[in-house]
């Protein structure tokens, strides 16, 4: 069953390309961990603007391993002058295909 990891926060007014940018840098390091399947960065729809990043893993565990590696720490501690204070929200979900749905071929092991 894939693991779903989203991240949203809000930035400061004017850093809106900074704080995607650094998606993209983390999205760019992800690709290159184990279990890692596939990750967008999100940009907001409506005035709130909100920033983020939306990755897909085989297993929670590999999720985990790469949040805590080195290198994420360090960029995540770079968004925080870039961002509305407590605006970062981070939520994780186990996502199931719908019964009798082909399984995409990223899914697939």
């Amino acid at each position: 069953m894939p693991h779903i990891r989203m991240s949203l926060m809000t930035p400061k007014q004017g850093h809106a390309d900074d704080v995607a940018q650094i998606m993209e840098d983390l999205l760019k390091f992800y690709r290159t961990q184990p279990g890692f399947i596939d990750g967008y960065t999100v940009r907001s729809a409506d005035e709130i603007g909100d920033v983020g990043r939306v990755t897909i893993w085989r297993t929670a565990a590999d999720t985990d391993a790469a949040a805590q590696t080195p290198h994420v720490l360090s960029t995540r501690s770079d968004l925080l002058p870039l961002i509305a204070e407590d605006s970062h929200i981070e939520r994780s979900f186990h996502a199931d295909q719908p019964v009798g749905a082909m399984p995409s071929p990223a899914h697939e092991a």
